[in-house]
């Protein structure tokens, strides 16, 4: 410290001494501090709850009573058929049915152009079976409720084909039918995924050389579909005649018949806004000779009402898994129950003769 002399005043404490103007050496001893306790670790005791889930619900619920059939791939001599399009019309209209799509190859037939053939009860929806050819093998897409013409061709690469029908079919606002997988075993499971968007997939057809069961290296047009649900696709799955016969053939033809495979669509009469609406969003079950009078989704329970006797009804899940096999209740119905682990459920209805129907899949949601 500075002294009132203007000099330095240097103390040494504890010493006794002061030096005045001088610097003395001091010698100080350095005391280590006190050591520090460490401190334990800390443990904390925080129970942590796993999240709680909702009950496992149907994503959607509905109770149908009124269907209208209808066939959504037939040929006529607009394309390969042996019969018009006059002929092919009456004789789905007078079989029962309340519409048809005629689906010549690169041919959409107009329902205006044959508008005098429609009845009270039967109308005519617009359709085309774009056909197109990539890597030696046929590529087939449906187009359903469309407005014009496309047309198919041929490509480099399956992919290229798939994606013109697909997205020509969209342009418009129409409705893309993925057809037959394994005729020709022309697309794989990998070809069919190029689709996703698609709205309908022919999981049954009455055509003879569709090779719809599949065989030991590929997998069925059904077992196709339940890939597909797995991966999260929103795509319905449709029976087909795929006629191409009213008459007679050569000896060395099997026949491509009609009234082999159909559609019931969710809709209150045959109006054409009506079954377009219901087949882009899937509301509709298939058969290939099963009658269903009732489906009911409720949030946790499925409902089937098959008609006929004898009728087995299996439910199916996640993977193509078999979650029950039941027969029609006291009521007349097989219901499914969920129990928690399922992701999607469907039923499939089975005749003692072989005939069949499939409701579409219903999203569970937790």
């Amino acid at each position: 410290m500075r002294s009132k002399t203007g000099k330095f005043r240097w103390i040494a404490l504890g010493v006794g001494v002061v030096t005045i103007g001088v610097a003395a050496a001091v010698a100080f001893t350095r005391v280590p501090p006190e050591p520090t306790a460490i401190a334990a670790p800390l443990t904390l005791n925080i129970k942590i709850d796993p999240p709680k889930l909702s009950p496992p619900k149907f994503a959607e619920t509905l109770d149908v009573t009124t269907f209208q059939r209808g066939n959504l791939h037939t040929h006529s001599q607009w394309s390969d058929g042996d019969r018009s399009p006059k002929d092919v019309y009456t004789w789905y209209r007078s079989h029962g049915y309340a519409f048809l799509a005629l689906t010549d190859h690169d041919n959409r037939v107009s329902p205006e152009t044959f508008a005098a053939l429609e009845r009270k009860g039967f109308v005519i929806i617009a359709g085309e079976e774009v056909t197109m050819w990539a890597e030696g093998k046929p590529v087939h897409i449906n187009g359903l409720c469309t407005k014009k013409t496309i047309g198919g061709g041929r490509f480099n690469a399956k992919r290229d084909a798939l994606l013109h029908g697909l997205n020509r079919v969209h342009e418009q606002g129409g409705v893309a039918l993925v057809n037959h997988p394994n005729f020709d075993w022309a697309l794989t499971l990998d070809d069919v995924r190029v689709t996703r968007g698609a709205e309908l997939l022919e999981i049954w057809s009455g055509h003879p050389y569709v090779n719809t069961e599949g065989n030991a290296e590929r997998p069925s047009h059904e077992a196709v579909w339940n890939t597909l649900l797995d991966e999260g696709w929103s795509i319905g799955g449709v029976a087909v005649d795929d006629a191409h016969h009213l008459g007679l053939t050569k000896p060395d033809v099997k026949p491509a018949r009609p009234g082999k495979g159909w559609v019931q669509v969710f809709a209150e009469k045959p109006d054409r806004a009506l079954i377009c609406e219901g087949l882009a969003k899937g509301r509709l079950y298939s058969s290939s000779g099963v009658t269903l009078t009732r489906i009911r989704v409720t949030e946790t329970k499925l409902s089937v009402w098959p008609k006929e006797e004898g009728a087995v009804v299996v439910f199916i899940g996640a993977g193509g898994k078999e979650l029950a096999k039941v027969g029609r209740g006291p009521e007349g119905d097989a219901t499914y129950e969920l129990r928690g682990d399922e992701t999607w459920v469907r039923a499939r209805v089975a005749l003692p003769d072989g005939k069949m129907a499939w409701t579409q899949a219903y999203r569970v949601v937790r």
